[in-house]
């Protein structure tokens, strides 16, 4: 249920909002660590993200966000794990659009699916989704461009662990 509460008011926010919104490409690293082994994985995705302003100030917004997949790596024993598809909805606290360098933080629901391949063949789905958390900051390089950096825990549930390091590009409209 708050799944679908979350997604139905960003979707909304574009009706809602006096305020101009965003959008980005991230190049996305990330750390996935099963709860079956003790080894990680870092595979890449690219990202990419919309996001509108609820007021005026442009400090508090909403976002959603797809990924795909761009690289692999090996968890243990020859496993490689890639990322097929990443979805997230979340909300977005940020510092005024007057400075230069604006902290943010994020909250909201991430959902990744990873595909395992054996070294003998074969292969497994893994799905993982959680309430997610991050802390980033943009970087202004003109009124309408603007880079990113960010950290986003985005599963921390049942021993299954998720976070991704992000770089992006983004603009304002």
């Amino acid at each position: 249920m708050l799944k679908k509460t979350l997604i139905a008011t960003l979707i909304s926010l574009p009706l809602l909002a006096n305020a101009s919104g965003y959008a980005g490409l991230d190049i996305v690293s990330s750390k996935i660590e099963p709860d079956n082994t003790s080894a990680s994985a870092k595979p890449e995705a690219l990202q990419f993200k919309f996001g509108t302003w609820i007021n005026r100030d442009e400090t508090l917004g909403g976002e959603l966000r797809l990924g795909l997949g761009v690289g692999d790596d090996e968890l243990s024993n020859n496993v490689d794990v890639e990322i097929d598809r990443m979805y997230g909805a979340y909300f977005r606290g940020q510092f005024p659009n007057t400075l230069p360098v604006r902290p943010y933080g994020l909250i909201g629901l991430s959902y990744i699916e990873t595909t395992a391949n054996f070294p003998g063949g074969g292969s497994d789905g893994e799905n993982y989704k959680d309430l997610s958390l991050g802390l980033g900051a943009d970087i202004t390089i003109t009124n309408q461009i603007f880079l990113s950096v960010e950290y986003l825990r985005a599963v921390d549930r049942s021993g299954d662990e998720v976070s991704n390091l992000g770089f992006g590009i983004n603009g304002r409209f």
